[in-house]
């Protein structure tokens, strides 16, 4: 019980990367989220000697990517912004660990269950949050949570709009399939399509929508929806596309004479769009993307051995591309083999495989998450986002805990 509850603060206090320490430039989710893991891990102290002799492979794995991280980052030309991302990721390892102590031995237990749920009752309360900040992006709970302004103003509480995209994207999936496992409603699930596609379509995120396709065809293969479902879900989501205008313009259709559709009911299609900003289309951030994958590639060239340090690439050559600051290479592995080197990256690629043998015995619960987690960070990198990367660890974990004997006694449907 009191797990759960540790659990249900520690989901709370991913939410809170804005959030500073009054006097302090530091966010409380720092402190918050390594304090509540420590509970768990606390108070799980019997079950530690058993999950360590088990994961000894993947807990050795971890810590091997965790050691060569701290030391690219020592010997970083950039040593005072490596070693203070190398902290900050830290606390992921210590929420990593809790996470595999939690779903310990709790595969068939009702409280995954209630894990499941509360993961998805989270994201629901995202894509509401996002739906109202389009219509009142100055309300005061949005200015306390908004990151740096991004457009289209939305899901404040998530780093960007993309982030916001891809993860109801997987709110959605993850509906379907607890649906399918009578763990949620029908109701509940009629309520959860309708705010996750209408949030999805005013991300205006191509990354989101990519995934949200990826996923439902994933749902058809492990047979969750039928073919007739999916055809249903993809053209509700395009229809919405073609009606925003945040969307149609993100299309590279912001002259057109059709689009958006939602010109034909309304006569101030402003109302959507208050500020009459336009986003980029996605032919503009495509090449962009390029430009930013081949800025990583030399900067592995440069330092093949070490990379130059967690955190250094969206501080000190991000900004060479776009201009600003904050912009990371738009792609895990680049990411990781231009902050960390080859080492790095083999240790990363070592990491994933491990998850991947667990992955293979888990339900498509765990699986098509984990799937989407990935596939989102091919064309971007959402490490520095707490929320997305909390949600992505617990699902890891998960899934390194899934047992072949549990799997081969579900249901064929559900396998």
């Amino acid at each position: 019980m009191i797990n759960n509850i540790f659990f249900l603060f520690v989901l709370f206090s991913s939410l809170l990367g804005r959030v500073k320490f009054p006097g302090v430039n530091i966010g409380i989710h720092y402190l918050l989220l390594p304090a509540f893991s420590l509970g768990i891990i606390i108070f799980s102290l019997k079950e530690i000697p058993e999950v360590v002799k088990k994961h000894q492979i993947i807990l050795i794995s971890i810590n091997l990517m965790y050691l060569w991280m701290w030391l690219s980052s020592l010997m970083s030309e950039f040593p005072n912004i490596a070693i203070t991302y190398s902290l900050k990721y830290s606390t992921y390892y210590i929420l990593f660990f809790a996470f595999l102590i939690l779903t310990f031995n709790k595969v068939t237990r009702p409280s995954l269950t209630f894990y499941y749920r509360c993961i998805l009752h989270l994201l629901q309360i995202i894509a509401a949050l996002g739906f109202l900040e389009v219509f009142f992006p100055n309300n005061w709970i949005f200015k306390l949570l908004k990151f740096p302004s991004f457009y289209p103003e939305i899901g404040s509480i998530m780093q960007n709009p993309n982030q916001f995209g891809v993860i109801v994207a997987i709110g959605l999936c993850l509906s379907l399939i607890l649906e399918k496992q009578h763990k949620i409603s029908k109701i509940e699930l009629h309520l959860s399509e309708l705010i996750f596609i209408i949030s999805l379509t005013l991300s205006a995120s191509g990354n989101g929508w990519l995934i949200f396709i990826i996923g439902i065809f994933l749902l058809l293969v492990y047979k969750i929806i039928s073919f007739r479902k999916m055809i249903y879900l993809i053209s509700l989501l395009f229809l919405c596309i073609v009606t925003v205008p945040v969307s149609t313009w993100r299309l590279g259709l912001a002259d057109s004479k059709i689009f958006p559709l939602i010109n034909v009911f309304l006569e101030n299609s402003n109302s959507v769009n208050p500020n009459e900003k336009k986003p980029h289309t996605l032919v503009f951030t495509g090449f962009g993307r390029f430009k930013i994958w081949q800025a990583a590639i030399n900067e592995t060239i440069k330092r093949p051995l070490t990379g130059i340090g967690i955190g250094v690439f969206p501080d000190q050559i991000g900004v060479k591309v776009w201009g600003k600051k904050g912009y990371h290479a738009h792609n895990i592995f680049l990411n990781v083999s231009a902050e960390q080197g080859i080492t790095g990256l083999l240790l990363f690629t070592n990491f994933l495989a491990k998850i991947a043998f667990k992955v293979k015995y888990a339900n498509p619960l765990i699986t098509v998450p984990i799937m989407m987690f990935l596939l989102s960070q091919i064309l971007d990198f959402f490490a520095e986002d707490y929320t997305f990367t909390t949600i992505e660890f617990y699902f890891i974990a998960a899934a390194i805990n899934s047992r072949k004997d549990i799997v081969m006694q579900l249901k064929p449907e559900i396998i």
